[in-house]
C-alpha cells in the first residue's frame, strides 16, 4: 500500500537485473573503499533463486564485518537456517499489523501467519533480529500500543518508520504521518516509563527501551526529525544504479561500467565522484516545501 504501484508495475527485464557475479564484484570495489557492512534488500530478496549463495559470497569479502537483509517475510521461513549457515548476521522482517484482514489490505496479500512463522524461524537460527514498522495514519497507527508489548514480551526490536513520500501510489501527505513524538506520547500512556537508550550515530534509528529494562523500541523519524547530516548510507539498486540518498535522482549507472569493462581503478575514481556530490537529502526538500508523493519509488531502491 506504500510502496508498490497499484496494478502497474512496470517489471524489469532480467538482462537488466545485475547478477550475483557483478553484484559481488561491486560490493568488492566498495569493500576497498572503506564500507564495512552490506545489507541485501529490495524489491524482496528472498524471490532471488539461492539468494543463500549471494550471502555467503558477500560474506567473505575482506573488510565486511557484517551482512544483513531486509524482508517482507513471506518466504523467509525456509531460509531462515540457510541464510544463517551462509553467513547472514541479522534480519530486518516488514511486520505492519497484527490482524489479518488489514494485513491483506496493506501488503495486498493473505499472509500474516507466513510472516509471524518467519519471525520465529529466524530467531530459532540464531539470526538476530529487527521488525520494521511503518505506522500509516488512519491505516494502522492505532496498533503502535500493541507492537511496544510484543517488543516487551518477545524481547524483539521493534522499530516504527514514519511514512515518507516514497510510495508508489501516491497517497502520502503530512497527514498520515504519525510523528515520534506523538508515537512516544501514545506508548507511555499505556505503558510507562519510556526512555532513551545511547544510539549508534551511523543508525537510523533512535532507540528506547522501559525503564525495567523489558524491550526495546526504535524511531526512524525521517520526516518529523531527519538525520541527513548523520547519514552514511549508499545504496546499489538491482539494475546497477547506484544512489547516495533516497530522495536522489535516477542515480549513477554502475552497471554500464561493469559490463564495457571498465577498470577497477576507473570505477573506483567514478564511485567517488558520485560520493561527492551527495545531495543534502530530505532536509532540504523539506526546507522548500517540496515534499509530495511519489518523490523516489521504495520498491526500486530498496528499504
Amino acid at each position: 500500500m506504500y510502496c508498490m504501484p497499484y496494478n502497474n508495475n512496470e517489471w524489469f527485464e532480467q538482462d537488466n537485473v545485475l547478477s550475483y557475479e557483478e553484484i559481488f564484484n561491486l560490493a568488492n570495489i566498495f569493500a576497498s573503499l572503506g564500507i564495512k557492512r552490506i545489507r541485501v534488500t529490495g524489491g524482496e530478496p528472498t524471490i532471488r533463486p539461492k539468494i543463500e549463495d549471494l550471502i555467503s559470497s558477500l560474506s567473505k569479502i575482506r573488510g565486511i564485518e557484517s551482512v544483513s537483509m531486509t524482508t517482507n517475510g513471506l518466504l523467509l521461513r525456509e531460509k531462515a537456517k540457510r541464510l544463517k549457515q551462509a553467513g547472514l548476521a541479522s534480519v530486518n522482517i516488514s511486520l505492519d499489523t497484527f490482524r489479518t484482514d488489514r494485513f491483506k489490505s496493506i501488503c495486498g496479500v493473505d499472509g500474516l501467519n507466513q510472516v509471524l512463522a518467519s519471525i520465529q524461524a529466524a530467531d530459532d537460527a540464531g539470526l538476530k533480529l529487527k521488525i520494521n514498522t511503518v505506522v500509516v495514519r488512519g491505516w494502522n497507527d492505532d496498533e503502535v500500543v500493541d507492537f511496544a508489548r510484543f517488543a516487551r514480551s518477545m524481547g524483539y526490536t521493534v522499530r516504527f518508520i514514519e511514512f515518507m513520500p516514497l510510495d508508489g501510489r501516491g497517497i502520502w501527505g503530512l497527514n498520515l504521518v504519525v510523528s515520534k513524538r506523538e508515537m512516544i506520547e501514545r506508548i507511555n500512556r499505556n505503558i510507562k516509563g519510556l526512555v532513551p537508550l545511547k544510539s549508534d550515530s551511523s543508525e537510523p534509528a533512535m532507540l528506547y527501551s522501559f525503564l525495567d529494562g523489558k524491550g526495546t523500541i526504535g524511531f526512524i523519524p525521517s520526516i518529523t526529525e531527519p538525520f541527513c547530516r548523520y547519514c552514511d548510507r549508499i545504496r546499489i539498486t538491482s539494475e546497477g544504479m547506484f544512489m547516495t540518498c533516497l530522495f536522489a535522482n535516477a542515480g549513477y549507472d554502475l552497471k554500464s561500467l561493469l559490463r564495457s569493462k571498465k577498470s577497477e581503478d576507473e570505477i573506483k575514481r567514478y564511485i567517488l565522484d558520485c560520493i561527492k556530490k551527495k545531495p543534502e537529502g530530505v532536509v532540504s526538500i523539506i526546507r522548500s516545501n517540496a515534499l509530495r508523493p511519489s518523490l523516489n519509488l521504495m520498491h526500486r531502491i530498496g528499504g
